[in-house]
Formats: C-alpha cells, sequence, structure tokens
C-alpha cells in the first residue's frame, strides 16, 4: 500500500512537472514570436517611411507634347524642375502656331471688335476673342466709365480667352484717368519713398478693375528744354538720381502684381549719342531696372543712328534691341514695340512689314499694328516661308508667358 501511495505521488509529481514545463514552454514560444513579429513590423513600417521619403525628395518633372513639342528643344538650359518652366512648357506645347503668333499681338478692342469704343464685353467680344487669340488688350481712358462698369468688362473679356490676356492701360502718377486719385507729377518726386506710395497706390486700383499691365514709368532722362511731351513725365535730368527712382516705380507695380513696362529705350537722345556716351547717361537708369528684375520694356521708334549708323526705328533693329538691349544690358524679360500705328511705322512700312521687320529685330510683343490681320497674316507668311522661325516665335511667347505666369506658380 505504501509503496503504490509513492508510486501514484511520483506519478502525480511527473505528470504536474510535465505540465509546467508545457505550460511554460509554450508561453514562451509565443512571447517570442509576437516579440519577432514586432520586430518584423518595425523593419517594415521604417522601410515604408524611407521610401516615402526618397519618393517626396524625387522631382517631379512633367513632360510636354503637343503641336509644338520640337520647339521646346530650345529651352534644353532652362532648369528643368523650375514650376513656371514646366507650366509655360505644357501650354505653349499644345498650342498651334496660329495661336502662337496671335499671342504676340497686343491690340486695343475696337480692333478686333469693329465698335466705335468698347464699353462692354459681350457677345461680339466673345466672338472677336475666339476668333483672335491675341496676347492682350490696351484700354485707352475712353473705355473707362466707373469702376464698376471697367472691372466687369474686363472680367468677362478674360473669362472669354483662351489663353491668359494681359489687359493694359497706361496710367503714369500725375494722371487722373481711371478713376485714379490725384498724384504728383513725376518731375515733383525727389526720393524713393515718395514714388513707390505713388505708383503703390496706382497699381492698387489697377489690380482692383483687372488690370495687369501698365505702360509705365517713363524710364527716359531729359533736360528742362527737352522733348516738351516728355516734360513732367520724368525723374529729371540726371540718370544716376533718375535709376532708384525709376526702380522704385516699377517694384512698387510689380509688387501689386501689375507689371511695368519701362518708356522708353534707348531715349528720345539716342539720334545723337553714341553707344558709349547712352552707358555713360540713360542706360544707367534701365541697368537699374533691369538688375531689379523689371518684367517688360518698350523700344521706341525713334532712329538711333549713332548706335546703328542708319536710320531705322529702333523698335525695328537688331542692333538696338538683340545687340544692346540683350546682349549688352543683359534684359531678358519682354520686349514691347512702341504702337505701330504711329505715323514713323506706317509712313515707311505696311502693317505686315513692320510686324516682320519688328520680330526679326527681336520684338516679343507687338503693340498696336495699324492694321492688324493684315499684321497676322503677314507674320504667319513669313513663317510659313522660313523668313522667320518657328522657334524665334516660340522664344518670345515663351517670355510673354513667364511673365503672365510669374504670380501664378
Amino acid at each position: 500500500m505504501r509503496n503504490q501511495f509513492f508510486a501514484y505521488l511520483t506519478l502525480i509529481v511527473i505528470v504536474l512537472l510535465v505540465l509546467a514545463v508545457g505550460f511554460f514552454g509554450v508561453k514562451g514560444i509565443i512571447n517570442y514570436v509576437n516579440n519577432y513579429n514586432e520586430r518584423v513590423n518595425r523593419v517594415i513600417e521604417e522601410a515604408e517611411s524611407s521610401a516615402a521619403a526618397e519618393q517626396d525628395s524625387e522631382p517631379y518633372i512633367e513632360e510636354t507634347s503637343g503641336s509644338n513639342a520640337d520647339a521646346v528643344e530650345g529651352y534644353t538650359s532652362q532648369v528643368e524642375d523650375d514650376p513656371l518652366h514646366s507650366l509655360v512648357e505644357s501650354l505653349l506645347g499644345s498650342m498651334t502656331t496660329e495661336e502662337l503668333v496671335a499671342g504676340m499681338f497686343v491690340v486695343t478692342p475696337e480692333s478686333i471688335t469693329g465698335v466705335g469704343t468698347a464699353i462692354q464685353a459681350g457677345d461680339g467680344t466673345k466672338a472677336a476673342i475666339t476668333e483672335n487669340p491675341v496676347g492682350g488688350l490696351v484700354y485707352e481712358p475712353k473705355n473707362f466709365n466707373t469702376p464698376e462698369q471697367f472691372t466687369e468688362m474686363l472680367a468677362k473679356t478674360r473669362s472669354y480667352a483662351k489663353y491668359p490676356i494681359f489687359t493694359i492701360v497706361r496710367a503714369e502718377c500725375g494722371a487722373t484717368d481711371y478713376g485714379l486719385e490725384a498724384t504728383a507729377k513725376a518731375s515733383e518726386l525727389t526720393d524713393s519713398d515718395s514714388v513707390k506710395q505713388a505708383y503703390g497706390t496706382i497699381a492698387s486700383r489697377l489690380a482692383s478693375y483687372g488690370v495687369d499691365m501698365n505702360l509705365a514709368p517713363v524710364a527716359e532722362v531729359v533736360s528742362e528744354e527737352g522733348d516738351a511731351g516728355l516734360q513732367g513725365r520724368t525723374f529729371g535730368s540726371d540718370a544716376s538720381v533718375a535709376a532708384p527712382l525709376v526702380n522704385a516705380a516699377v517694384q512698387a507695380m510689380q509688387e501689386a502684381d501689375v507689371s511695368a513696362v519701362l518708356q522708353k529705350f534707348p531715349g528720345t537722345l539716342a539720334s545723337s549719342k553714341t553707344l558709349e556716351e547712352l552707358r555713360n547717361s540713360e542706360f544707367i537708369v534701365y541697368d537699374a531696372a533691369i538688375q531689379n528684375g523689371v518684367d517688360c520694356i518698350m523700344v521706341s521708334h525713334v532712329s538711333a543712328n549713332g548706335v546703328t549708323g542708319d536710320d531705322t526705328p529702333a523698335s525695328l533693329s537688331s542692333i538696338v534691341i538683340n545687340d544692346v538691349l540683350r546682349d549688352t544690358l543683359g534684359f531678358h524679360g519682354v520686349v514691347m514695340t512702341d504702337y505701330l500705328n504711329d505715323s514713323a511705322i506706317t509712313s515707311r512700312y505696311s502693317s505686315a512689314e513692320a510686324a516682320v521687320a519688328a520680330i526679326q529685330a527681336g520684338a516679343d510683343i507687338l503693340l498696336a499694328p495699324e492694321n492688324y490681320q493684315e499684321a497676322y497674316e503677314g507674320v504667319l507668311q513669313a513663317v510659313a516661308d522660313g523668313t522667320i522661325t518657328k522657334e524665334r516665335i516660340y522664344d518670345s511667347v515663351y517670355r510673354i508667358y513667364c511673365v503672365k505666369y510669374k504670380n501664378v506658380v
């Protein structure tokens, strides 16, 4: 009996030991598996996080395609991941040659609608903009009745356009057109702060209407006995004094998203000065504005005999635009011609001849030709027969759209 009792007791102890070992063994295995799974999940999470970080750090490069993809090749020097570059390339690559050419013209609304004075934008404006996708419209004081009327007209006009257009006026300090409050004239302003305040006020009002480009300020330097048409409109006869004042005007407008257009290169005295003389006087003003990022410079019809050696209007001269303004002064923005319906041009050139010559000279925007349709068709014909290359057109429209989109990206 006693031996059986010890035998059973021994058996029970053995069974309990076996159960205990099994329990703690299984629990250990479970703990090990759980710990292992946690380590695996942690490694997976770290790998996914690292992959996401690498993907975010890689620049996104948008591929362009379309009817003008070949012309894009001319811009391989641009930074590929520049969002402005990508945006402009994407748009221009899908535009037709006809649309690209039309985009170089800025005209009055009357020249494409046929109305006497445009004061509203309706079906006629919509049809005109659709048929003539010009790069911009320039409005005169006669187009302005009230702030509400002008704002509505510009808003509707922009809504009708397939592509963004410039809406342009000429509003210099001292003027009260377009419902502007009177400010001092340029000749009365002697410090940068007062200039910036005056043009800042003008730009804020223009921007509220929807205007995004102003044909101002006057960057020329003239003496008191100089051109009567410039009296009161310039910042004086000393280039070193005028330069910071012109730059202040430019900065005030462009900070309000209104592109400034310097008037007018190379200056009224260019016909009697050499290039070296101009570099030591008038060009000081332009150089300062260029260095500080002015969007656009208007080239006049003056004959710069001392620079070019002939009487070709500066607006149609490759020496003035490409050699001097682009290469010597380093301007890479938009070059606009003076009004092409001016008698200085119309007395010597047809609308088509002037437009083609301006593009060959390096101009980007052709302002108000006497006959827009003739000028437009003349440029198209020049592209078709190889007088003007498609790349040359693309070059100008690219610069134009960089200004149009610079405040978007």
